[in-house]
C-alpha cells in the first residue's frame, strides 16, 4: 500500500462516530501502552492489518495527548470509556463539526440538576 497516508482518516464530528473507533481493541492497547511506558513496537504492528495499525497509534496519541494536557484517565475496561477521555473527545469532535449542526450553547450558569 505505497503512498496511503494517515491523513485520509478524518476525525469523528460525534460521540457516535467517536465512540466504536475508542472501542478498537488495538486503540485500547495503544493507549494503555504509552500509558505503561511501552515503547512503540514497529514489528509488531508489521504483522496487523492497516486499521489495527492505525487505531494503536491513535491510542498511543490519545494517551500521550492526555499526559500533555494533565487529563489523569484510569481506563481498566476496554468497553468502558473513562469520563475524562469521552469528555475530551467530544470536545475534539465538537470542535471539528461545522457550526451549524452544533447544538446550541447553554450559559455557564444553566445546571441541568437544578
Amino acid at each position: 500500500m505505497t503512498g496511503v497516508t494517515n491523513n485520509r482518516i478524518h476525525g469523528a464530528l460525534s460521540w457516535r462516530q467517536a465512540k466504536p473507533v475508542l472501542l478498537h481493541p488495538k486503540l485500547f492497547l495503544g493507549f494503555i501502552d504509552f500509558q505503561a511506558g511501552q515503547p512503540f513496537n514497529y514489528r509488531l504492528l508489521d504483522c496487523w492489518p492497516m486499521l489495527d495499525q492505525h487505531r494503536y497509534e491513535n491510542g498511543r496519541e490519545l494517551a500521550a495527548e492526555c499526559k500533555a494536557a494533565g487529563i489523569v484517565v484510569v481506563w481498566n475496561d476496554r468497553t468502558r470509556i473513562p469520563r475524562p477521555l469521552k469528555k475530551l473527545v467530544v470536545e475534539r469532535a465538537l470542535a471539528r463539526s461545522p457550526a451549524e449542526s452544533r447544538p446550541p450553547a447553554r450559559p455557564a450558569s444553566f445546571h441541568p440538576s437544578r
